[in-house]
């Protein structure tokens, strides 16, 4: 008789199911019954962006929006293809793997008509590792020879950093060591060109929409933080005969409920960079619906821990802490998404192409948790005064506070505070490192382990934690000079073993990116990196769309790499 109310809740709850999904169905057939617009409008919701700036850009949002304004030497690929020439008509590479040579498009030019020449990069790239640029991202220049060097201060000297260019249509790179990712790295935002007649004029003033001038496929044409963007397609782009889409609505909200709510009633095509409602998740993965998408994503959700601030200075602390959560619960019953459990920094997507098999860390123990605090003096959690765990805003990150508040304080008997802001303002608290515990994530900059590791070097500017280490460091400039392939694993499981000693992490979940997409949207496909550059997307021509609405799936080819 006591099971008898559990079945009638087990009843229930599969009822419940049933109906959510019959309303999902629902759902998708009205979307396949649609009519595919016929303005080349497209619509999505994201959040704020810190920096319209490349040289500045260091968060998602931001970079997801300026990588359709400006375009560097490579682009990303529609898909899991390698990246396309973009600026550059093609490139060589010295026997030794440390010397490229890049031959410039002819005939590019910025919005302003202006010629894009190879003294163009030579000058941006210099100018985002300039200490005066503070940018954030310039570790991803690092891989330049010389360029950590100038962007510390210890040289004064720009000619120092390893590019160069001989003439107009030709660039000289000099890299420390050979870099197997460094085609990847090219097509990020810190090695993008920018105007120097532009910039040197209008000073931080420049990338407004007033005074901006790019050399992307869109222009950016207005922006409201925490409002909306727009963009047009840039009639100069050295390939706008290629480009489908005549204009772009970026939708700024830091609301899952909000942009869903948008994407339902038809004011969006796309869910854009926000994550489904937690509650809606389960519904929309089991429904079948046509526009529904879940894809592996090389990113990771952590907490930074401050090591330098009590009581989390203290190694027993931190790993009290990490052992107290019930990850697979949290996984499995409230984020629901199908999101893999971390116990360790790197996601388990690089066996393939790596070889490379994770550490796996310390899982859910809350008696040996309870051991370790002990040890360290609090016992009970007695001696401890609250502890405050920083947030932003977004219904899934209230959630995962709320559930490793209540873990703490089950488990630790340790008092958790719970403190949510916006982004911008969480950003300037981890900056400052004035916090114990803060919300943060990483997302993969090249597809490399070394992206996830490099977080952690003391001179990170994302190494929230404060976390220095010259072993740590030591092993980090090992794995970039190591060119055989076992060894560099070998090396990049040492660095996840110190970061597993010292805990300057608490790893929670690796991402599996889960999103709505109108189904006549084209050339939206599946990357690794989560990079989808809008000029590769369409509608579906009248014929593809009638065999979507019949069951099929259509995924455009990823184009080639060097002509």
């Amino acid at each position: 008789m006591r099971q008898a109310p559990l079945l009638l809740l087990c009843l229930l709850a599969l009822a419940l199911s049933a109906l959510a999904c019959g309303r999902e169905a629902d759902r998708g057939a009205q979307l396949l019954a649609e009519r595919v617009p016929a303005e080349r409008h497209l619509l999505f919701a994201s959040g704020g962006m810190e920096f319209l700036d490349p040289a500045k850009v260091a968060e998602t949002a931001g970079h997801h929006l300026m990588m359709n304004v400006f375009e560097g030497l490579y682009v990303y690929n529609r898909g899991e293809g390698p990246p396309v020439p973009s600026m550059a008509q093609r490139h060589e590479v010295s026997a030794d793997g440390k010397t490229w040579t890049v031959h410039l498009r002819p005939g590019v030019t910025w919005s302003d008509g202006v010629p894009i020449t190879a003294q163009d990069f030579v000058w941006s790239w210099r100018r985002v590792l300039d200490p005066r640029t503070a940018s954030r991202a310039a570790q991803l220049l690092w891989f330049l020879d010389g360029a950590q060097a100038y962007n510390e201060g210890a040289v004064a000297d720009p000619e120092t950093v390893g590019v160069h260019a001989p003439d107009d249509h030709t660039l000289i790179i000099q890299l420390k060591n050979p870099t197997p990712f460094f085609l990847d790295l090219l097509c990020e935002m810190q090695y993008v060109p920018t105007p120097r007649h532009v910039v040197e004029k209008w000073g931080d003033a420049w990338s407004t929409p007033a005074h901006i001038v790019s050399n992307g496929p869109f222009l950016l044409t207005k922006h409201e933080n925490r409002v909306v963007s727009e963009l047009v397609k840039n009639p100069r782009y050295w390939d706008a005969q290629n480009v489908w889409l005549d204009k772009i609505t970026v939708l700024h909200t830091e609301s899952d409920q909000t942009a869903f709510d948008w994407y339902e009633v038809g004011k969006t095509q796309w869910q854009g960079d926000t994550s489904l409602p937690v509650d809606r998740a389960p519904g929309l993965r089991a429904s079948g619906r046509p526009d529904f998408h879940s894809d592996p994503k090389l990113c990771s959700y952590y907490f930074s821990v401050r090591v330098d601030r009590p009581p989390m200075d203290d190694v027993r602390v931190r790993k009290a802490v990490n052992l107290a959560i019930d990850k697979e619960r949290l996984a499995l019953h409230i984020l629901r998404g199908g999101q893999p459990v971390a116990s360790n920094t790197v996601p388990d997507l690089f066996r393939t192409s790596h070889g490379y098999t994770p550490l796996v860390g310390d899982g859910f123990d809350p008696e040996r948790a309870r051991r370790l605090l002990a040890d360290a003096g609090h016992a009970g959690g007695q001696g401890l005064a609250p502890i405050t765990l920083y947030f932003n805003t977004g219904e899934g990150h209230r959630l995962i506070a709320e559930f490793v508040q209540r873990n703490l304080q089950e488990n630790l008997g340790v008092q958790v505070q719970l403190a949510n802001m916006e982004w911008g303002s969480l950003l300037k608290t981890l900056l400052a490192g004035d916090f114990a515990i803060g919300r943060s994530s990483w997302c993969a900059d090249y597809p490399d382990p070394l992206t996830f590791l490099e977080v952690f070097h003391s001179q990170s500017k994302a190494n929230y934690s404060g976390y220095k280490s010259a072993e740590y460091d030591g092993v980090l400039a090992a794995i970039q000079a190591e060119a055989d392939m076992q060894k560099r694993n070998a090396l990049l499981r040492r660095a996840e073993e110190i970061l597993d000693r010292d805990m300057p992490l608490t790893p929670l979940y690796h991402y599996t990116w889960s999103y709505l997409l109108r189904p006549f949207v084209l050339g939206y496909e599946r990357h690794a990196q989560d990079m989808h550059p809008l000029k590769y997307v369409r509608w579906a021509t009248p014929d593809e769309w009638a065999r979507i609405q019949h069951g099929a799936v259509i995924h455009l080819p990823p184009l080639p790499g060097d002509q």
